[in-house]
């Protein structure tokens, strides 16, 4: 009868390897889970490494082996948990799913983090404490979410939830970044054709005029003097700008200096708004999760906080974390904040009168997705509109000056 290998987890939580014979490894799950086993990785004996033969994996533990270094960061998380959510799906175990990925991945990032996980997975140790050590890649709310559906035996439900608020975040991006490019290919093409009539055919005009002895309009002299100055001292100008967006970005590198950036982006009117609604987004679809499997509320806000990106935020909701754990309740914490208006205060509040707060977050999910949306469509048609009002000003103005100029040489011309 068949040996197989296998590294498995008991209800305590404790890892576990050993050997198991059964006729089959579908025959081998069910001994071990027979044995109130829950399996990491199954294997037929003499099918893994070991006994004088050669590493098969040894190549892919090399990293960027011949090729260059590959980088890992949060750009992989995504598509490499909706591998790993699918093959979990299909009823392969976590373990088994990370060698398959290791060996079948195309990308080369994703075939690099499954190689890594795998090789920690096989020496015995759990999936979450794996991506814990794989900080760039998954942050704490997401290993401990990986690690209570271990605990819970609910992992690919955990990771189908953890991938769907990956993808309301990429999706929050895409749509900024899409509102931004129409304006600014505007602003590019706008910029182009006021070089070239300044640089090129204003200078052209201007020597006929001298030559015929005619005498250039206000308006096209005033773009000239323009033209003139952005050439002569346009230098200076750039390299102060330069300057004072190194000197902001090497000031927002320190702490004090984020946490007083962060607090100026919330005070302007809507950008605030945005990144409010944005930011209380993030939390209650961190916090809904965590809850729901198990973690307690504490934890659970510690780990939220995490996810915030706006150190002043999160610095208010460190405070209200502090007063929970002290004894008050949820819904008086985050009133503390200024964050939540009364109808949120009030779900919070029915939900620990109930005692279970996971709907209302859920709830409010709901609710800040759908204003986030609402803001990014009116950010791009105010940006829209804004940016061709100001674009026909500024083509307006330098074509009135070359009109002008024009209408001065064929009068010029004919007289």
């Amino acid at each position: 009868m068949p040996t197989f290998k296998y590294s498995a987890r008991d209800a305590s939580g404790a890892s576990t390897r050993g050997e198991i014979e059964a006729t089959s490894r579908k025959h081998a799950l069910q001994k071990l889970s027979a044995q109130k086993l829950r399996p990491v990785s199954v294997s037929e004996s003499g099918s893994e490494t070991g006994g004088g033969k050669s590493n098969p994996f040894e190549g892919l533990f090399s990293i960027g082996a011949g090729r260059g270094a590959v980088k890992l960061d949060s750009k992989v998380t995504l598509p490499f948990l909706t591998a790993l959510k699918e093959l979990l799906a299909c009823g392969v175990q976590a373990g088994d799913a990370l060698q398959l990925m290791s060996s079948r991945l195309n990308d080369r990032s994703q075939k690099h983090l499954a190689t890594v996980l795998w090789d920690d997975v096989r020496q015995g140790r759990s999936l979450s404490e794996a991506c814990r050590k794989q900080d760039k890649v998954f942050d704490d709310s997401m290993v401990s979410l990986i690690e209570a559906g271990e605990a819970t035996g609910n992992l690919n439900n955990v990771l189908g939830r953890l991938v769907v608020n990956l993808e309301e975040t990429k999706a929050i991006k895409a749509k900024l970044s899409a509102a931004m490019a129409y304006p600014a290919f505007l602003m590019f093409v706008a910029f182009g054709l006021v070089l070239m009539f300044l640089f090129f055919l204003l200078p052209r005009i201007e020597g006929l005029l001298t030559s015929l002895g005619g005498n250039l309009p206000w308006s096209t002299k005033l773009l000239i003097g323009l033209a003139t100055w952005a050439l002569s001292y346009g230098w200076i100008v750039a390299l102060v700008v330069v300057g004072g967006v190194v000197a902001t970005m090497s000031w927002r590198a320190t702490a004090a200096g984020r946490l007083k950036f962060d607090e100026l982006t919330l005070r302007i009117t809507m950008l605030g708004n945005f990144i409010r609604d944005v930011q209380v987004l993030r939390l209650t679809q961190v916090l809904s999760l965590l809850l729901e499997n198990g973690i307690t509320m504490v934890q659970s806000l510690h780990m939220s906080e995490r996810s915030l990106t706006n150190h002043a935020m999160r610095e208010r909701f460190v405070d209200a974390r502090g007063k929970v754990t002290e004894g008050s309740s949820l819904s008086g914490a985050f009133k503390g904040t200024g964050y939540f208006d009364g109808m949120a205060l009030d779900i919070f509040t029915v939900g620990e009168n109930t005692g279970n707060v996971v709907p209302g977050l859920k709830q409010l999910s709901r609710q800040y997705s759908d204003r986030v949306d609402k803001a990014i469509k009116s950010f791009i048609g105010v940006m829209s509109v804004g940016v061709l009002v100001f674009v026909f000003i500024f083509v307006g103005l330098v074509a009135l000056g070359i009109i002008s100029a024009v209408f001065q040489l064929s009068g010029s011309l004919s007289g």
